[in-house]
């Protein structure tokens, strides 16, 4: 009962801030376009990075590997910053080796659910030929 009155409690507060969160994330959108403008005109410091969007679909659903952690281009001064920061290939390759670790994962499960799978089926053939 307690658990069911705290998750109604979170929910309703969620619902509460939505259009305040969502207005939020339509500003700081509407500055990255301003800072972009910025810096294809040279009006902005030498070496600046565009930080990321943030997309207002999903954003109650934030996942530790979304766009949204990163922080590019937020910090004053980074003389040279690591690859995984600023180089959009780095970035990419980083997301590709998660996604192949995860699919290896998944082929290994897989490969268990299957042994046992066989095991159960010969067990079963077994005592099918028994009776």
């Amino acid at each position: 009962m307690v658990k069911l009155n705290l998750c109604s409690h979170t929910e309703t507060s969620i619902k509460q801030r939505e259009p305040t969160i969502l207005k939020i994330v339509s500003t700081y959108n509407t500055l990255c376009d301003q800072l972009c403008a910025l810096i294809r005109q040279r009006k902005a410091p030498p070496g600046a990075i565009a930080p990321l969007y943030i997309s207002r679909q999903g954003i109650f659903q934030l996942d530790v590997d979304d766009e949204i952690w990163q922080d590019v281009g937020l910090e004053d001064e980074v003389a040279d910053p690591p690859h995984w920061l600023a180089d959009d290939n780095v970035r990419q390759g980083i997301h590709l080796l998660l996604d192949h670790d995860r699919c290896v994962e998944e082929e290994n499960r897989l490969s268990r659910e299957r042994c046992v799978m066989q095991e159960w089926m010969i067990t079963e053939w077994t005592a099918l030929q028994s009776a």
